[in-house]
């Protein structure tokens, strides 16, 4: 079968890989549609490191059942996403509490596929049965592949328990800035404010109704402006959406006192913190990765409830032999794309 693996610093390439083989346990899957992450791009850019290098990628996705292994209620033809985190074990202390991305003993493997880290961007996909969740009929294959994503960023605001009308403020208009101001809004925010440098993401998120007003990263009066905006008074959250020093430090000085912002974007590169404003200003500063498995699981269901619309920030379709020309589509800081997707051809 065919799948995308990182060879090197900014290289990705399509290769031929071993078929999954059925051992009664693993859901084989074939592969239908596959979201292009950030954090691909990021193990795309650091290619050369060992962490990287020779990882297939690809864990936004819609997939249908090839083979159940060890799930009774699922057969072949059935449609399915799955959650792309190591299967926990069910046994140690944060499983006992349901706090399954926490496992102390999960099994390894992005995916877990049984012979090491393989992601979804290939023909078949094998994974463990208790990360397979069914979708409903009326949800697309793109909409599934934009759960995970999705669900980070609902995880990440519903926890801040944002009080109806107080003022968020988002760094960075890709997926993750994009999904954290709908979320935000979603959940009673009065007033959200975003920051972009590129100006086709930014102006976006304005006409989509994601947010309420829309600020240039690069003006150099830009920490009034987001004062100005709040009164004079700051703003109650943040979520930073991009992973740079620059953005965190504006998040300080545009919050209240006691704000609380949350890091949510990465970056290959130390991020770095003024304490001076940091220690003054006092905020609480929180890091958010991933979702529970709940979480994961509502997440499907408001999509297809359709109260929550994720295809407004859908981009457009590649073919898996031109993934290199995606990436780096993706990587451009003027790209007027926010979430490509993949489509591995329908039987």
């Amino acid at each position: 079968m065919k799948g995308a693996i990182i060879t090197g610093a900014k290289k990705i390439e399509v290769q031929d890989f071993p078929m999954p083989e059925s051992d009664g346990y693993h859901v084989i899957t074939r592969v239908e549609t596959v979201g292009i992450c950030g954090s691909d791009l990021h193990f795309w850019d650091l290619g050369d490191l060992p962490a990287h290098k020779f990882t297939r990628v690809g864990h936004e996705h819609s997939l249908v059942v090839v083979d159940p292994g060890a799930r009774t209620d699922l057969k072949p033809g059935d449609r399915v996403t799955s959650i792309p985190l190591p299967a926990p074990c069910g046994k140690c202390g944060p499983c006992l509490e349901h706090k399954f991305d926490r496992c102390e003993n999960r099994e390894t493997g992005v995916g877990n596929f049984p012979n090491g880290p393989a992601g979804s961007m290939a023909e078949y996909f094998a994974t463990a049965p208790s990360l397979v969740r069914k979708i409903p009929d009326s949800m697309s294959n793109e909409e599934a592949a934009m759960v995970e994503p999705c669900a980070t960023l609902y995880s990440a605001v519903k926890r801040q328990r944002i009080l109806t009308g107080e003022k968020v403020l988002v760094f960075g208009g890709g997926i993750i800035g994009s999904f954290a101001a709908q979320w935000a809004k979603y959940f009673g925010a009065g007033y959200v404010a975003m920051v972009e440098v590129n100006k086709f993401r930014g102006e976006k998120n304005l006409k989509d109704g994601n947010i309420d007003e829309l600020f240039d990263g690069a003006d150099p009066e830009l920490v009034p402006k987001l004062l100005k905006a709040t009164g004079g008074k700051g703003f109650d959250f943040a979520f930073e959406c991009t992973g740079q020093s620059v953005p965190i430090n504006t998040a300080v000085l545009a919050c209240k006192i006691g704000a609380v912002i949350t890091m949510i974007g990465s970056s290959d590169k130390p991020a770095q913190l003024n304490l001076i404003p940091a220690l003054y200003k006092r905020p609480t500063l929180k890091f958010h990765l991933c979702y529970s498995f709940d979480e994961f699981d509502e997440v499907i269901q408001l999509i297809a409830d359709k109260k929550i619309d994720v295809m407004r920030h859908y981009s457009c379709d590649w073919k898996l032999e031109d993934i290199q020309k995606a990436y780096e589509e993706l990587k451009k800081p003027d790209s007027d794309k926010v979430k490509i997707m993949v489509q591995f051809p329908r039987k």
